[in-house]
């Protein structure tokens, strides 16, 4: 079965002029932006831009290893790097802040194709105790710092296309090439993959002049909490949202979305390892589609739903302090530090978790009990309707 690399083979002599932009394209550019341009671009050089091609040059150039993370951006950046339809696309306006104090991690770069249209791409989580801190407090927080940023960011390229449209410094001849939604204006897609595809909602719905985007797209990213989805902007950006999740999805299911989803074949077993954009089915225009989602994804999602119910604010910000400050207490700032020296972190979590007061731990127990008692809730309510079925080829 085909992956994105198989994609970019396929339709690589192809331009955006010839071969119009499509979903699989938005999961690609989404993967692209987990790359490490540090170095290769300015970190935050509003006025530096440099073509794929010239960016992977680069990046080789630098030594750069990223094979640490599960969805490693280089074979993908590397074949795009080869090939017209990606080659010459243009990076611009990237940057990346990361502030584990303040449980925080951002990333974003603009793509510009060769058809004038723009891909906004934010970053989805890499593998920093202060990302995955930050995911969680989506559950809770009525907005976090990345998501502000996301904001800014949007704001900022909005409003860049705008004056340089006008000045013709851009896009020159693409007047006459677009269904223009605001005089002339470039298409502008938005999109990310886990996290990214989060923010891209997110800044889309709160941004100023969000009419003149055509596309949002979330790549199994996760949802919003009661208070933004039931703000009005939310939902209005919702008309222009495309939710794409694997089969077995276990991320893009945690909190709330809209229903409407397109489910995507996955070669990889579990919902954790169908994270991965690689694992993902595609064809020559696009996704290979998946009947249903898997049991085990459906049940994740109802459970996480009535946990979420379960818990306050206060119940959801205290359990992942608790949580996150024992993990960081052990010296680790990434999952990956830990996975390489397990014993040694685990012992030192261990004696945080003992050192922790009477009322932490009666935090961490109580959360627990409350997300097992949802699971067992969904259960019992399958069984009362006759839906629990098990699937042994998908469910693992």
């Amino acid at each position: 079965m085909a992956s994105i690399l198989d994609y970019v083979e396929w339709r690589g002599d192809l331009t955006f002029k010839e071969r119009e932009f499509n979903d699989v394209d938005n999961l690609i550019l989404a993967e692209l932006a987990y790359t490490d341009l540090l170095g290769v671009l300015e970190n935050g050089g509003l006025e530096d831009t440099i073509t794929i091609t010239e960016a992977y040059k680069k990046y080789k150039d630098l030594g750069k290893d990223q094979s640490y993370l599960m969805c490693n951006p280089e074979p993908l950046l590397e074949k795009c790097a080869g090939t017209v339809r990606f080659g010459s696309v243009r990076i611009r306006d990237y940057i990346d802040m990361k502030n584990q104090g303040a449980q925080f991690q951002f990333a974003a770069m603009t793509f510009v194709l060769d058809d004038g249209s723009l891909y906004v791409a934010f970053r989805g989580t890499d593998d920093s105790l202060a990302g995955w801190r930050e995911d969680l407090n989506f559950s809770y927080m009525e907005a976090t710092p990345a998501q502000l940023s996301a904001v800014e960011y949007l704001n900022l390229e909005l409003t860049k296309i705008s004056r340089n449209r006008k000045d013709g410094i851009l896009f020159p001849n693409s007047g006459e090439n677009h269904d223009s939604r605001d005089e002339g204006l470039p298409p502008v897609r938005v999109g990310g993959h886990s996290k990214g595809g989060n923010l891209a909602i997110y800044a889309s719905a709160f941004c100023e002049n969000a009419e003149r985007i055509v596309t949002v797209y979330s790549n199994d990213g996760p949802g919003f909490n009661e208070t933004i989805v039931g703000h009005s902007d939310y939902q209005k950006v919702l008309e222009k949202t495309s939710l794409i999740i694997p089969e077995g999805s276990l991320i893009g299911v945690m909190l709330y979305n809209k229903d409407e989803k397109q489910i995507v074949k996955s070669t990889a077993k579990g919902g954790t390892k169908q994270h991965n954009p690689y694992s993902w089915v595609v064809n020559a225009t696009g996704f290979e589609q998946a009947e249903k989602q898997t049991s085990m994804s459906l049940m994740l999602d109802r459970t996480l739903d009535e946990w979420t119910m379960r818990l306050d604010n206060e119940q959801k910000k205290n359990f992942i302090d608790i949580l996150f400050d024992t993990l960081e207490s052990s010296g680790a700032k990434t999952f990956t530090e830990i996975y390489a020296d397990k014993w040694n972190y685990y012992n030192a979590i261990r004696k945080a978790v003992v050192k922790l007061a009477p009322e932490q731990l009666s935090v961490l127990f109580d959360v627990a009990g409350q997300f097992l008692a949802a699971g067992k809730e969904v259960i019992m309510e399958d069984r009362k309707s006759g839906d629990v079925k098990h699937d042994p080829d998908t469910d693992q």
